[in-house]
């Protein structure tokens, strides 16, 4: 199949969910969907929690009453909680967003990390056309209705891995940024070790230890307290399957969706992250930083049970850092890694692991190339 034919294929299918957002949008009143949604979806949380803490409420921000209150205020006719379930190293960053109105608040933040995702993105691609790749996958396209922080943490995972041996410094800065969502940040000491990037290991953790105490300096470090309590919610929201839309995107969490028993469901995803450690370790172990990274984007993305569909933008980074597809198993990882978001409308149908199956086949792409026997030369970073 040529490249024009996937181009327009992927043009097709964004054009056609940017209509039905627009479609939707239409029906908006009073920051609210018809269907009782915040407009702007997610970034409610975001905007509330930053808004109560600007307030005075950083140690309340857990408080289900105290939340509501506050988007309430903003958007009346919204039916459902939107809650706030990050640690107060974000609640730094959403403090700042909430000194404007959340409109422009929210679409600040859109606009912002998408340029951000976009100029990180675009220093693995082979050239400015590609960037029709990620602009148009669902995942990217479906933030612009939840406006969510997928596109932040793929941009600071992409400009992380550029600059890992040309700016040292600053890649650990970034690395330390992601203590915004740690969970999503769970494998870069591993890679880091194994690939012998010491001087990045160390001023990645002298930047958590820095973000994290100025966060409990401004907002007491007790909020920290009330962020583990409230993990126990986090948990529940997966285990019980409490989100009404198809927007889970762990094996843990698909599994549930297909019925599994609770044992099995662990069990098996268990088994999988474990497996995706082992082989992304062996990825690190060669040095490389292309494949180290695509390695490193496709196994955080099979480790944690609790992600969501936008959270596989970083898995956009992966693919990327693989380049132009070599065989078919490259093309299978590029076409998966751009439609894992299509899992939230077939999942109003069936709920199938979709986004695993493409975090998996990015993984076993990079493993194929890294063990290839006569491997073609790697990708270069960009100057």
């Amino acid at each position: 199949m040529k490249r024009w034919a996937f181009e327009v294929s992927a043009i097709a299918v964004a054009l056609a969910m940017l209509g039905f957002f627009a479609s939707r949008a239409l029906d908006m009143h009073d920051m609210a969907m018809p269907s009782g949604q915040p407009f702007f979806g997610d970034y409610m949380a975001f905007w509330s929690a930053g808004r109560a803490a600007l307030d005075g409420h950083a140690h309340e921000i857990h408080d289900r009453a105290m939340l509501w209150q506050v988007q309430q205020s903003v958007a009346p006719a919204v039916k459902f909680y939107a809650p706030w379930n990050s640690p107060p190293t974000f609640l730094m960053i959403v403090s700042v967003l909430a000194l404007m109105p959340y409109p422009v608040s929210a679409i600040f933040f859109l606009i912002s990390t998408l340029a951000l995702f976009g100029f990180a993105i675009r220093r693995f691609l082979p050239d400015a056309r590609a960037l029709i790749f990620p602009f148009t996958s669902p995942t990217v396209l479906y933030q612009t209705a939840t406006v969510q922080a997928g596109m932040l943490i793929a941009g600071v995972y992409a400009l992380a891995i550029r600059w890992l041996d040309k700016r040292p410094h600053a890649a650990g800065a970034l690395i330390g940024f992601l203590a915004i969502k740690p969970h999503i940040a769970l494998l870069w000491p591993l890679f880091l070790a194994f690939s012998g990037r010491w001087r990045v290991f160390f001023s990645a953790a002298i930047a958590v230890i820095a973000f994290a105490t100025a966060a409990g300096l401004i907002f007491g470090f007790d909020t920290y307290f009330n962020w583990f309590e409230s993990l126990d919610y986090s948990q529940r929201l997966i285990s019980e399957q409490r989100i009404t839309t198809p927007a889970y995107a762990s094996l843990y969490a698909n599994l549930l969706g297909l019925h599994a028993p609770q044992a099995l469901a662990i069990s098996l995803h268990a088994i999988s992250a474990t497996a995706a450690i082992i082989v992304a370790c062996i990825v690190f172990r060669s040095g490389d930083v292309v494949l180290g990274g695509a390695a490193l984007c496709a196994a955080t993305l099979l480790v944690s049970p609790y992600l969501f569909f936008y959270d596989f933008t970083t898995l956009l980074v992966g693919a990327a850092l693989l380049g132009a597809p070599r065989s078919p198993l490259d093309y299978a990882a590029a076409i998966f890694a751009w439609g894992t978001s299509l899992s939230v409308a077939l999942g109003q149908i069936i709920v199938l692991p979709i986004c695993p199956l493409a975090a998996w086949l990015v993984l076993a792409a990079t493993f194929t190339r890294a063990g290839s026997a006569a491997p073609l030369p790697a990708q270069a970073l960009p100057q």
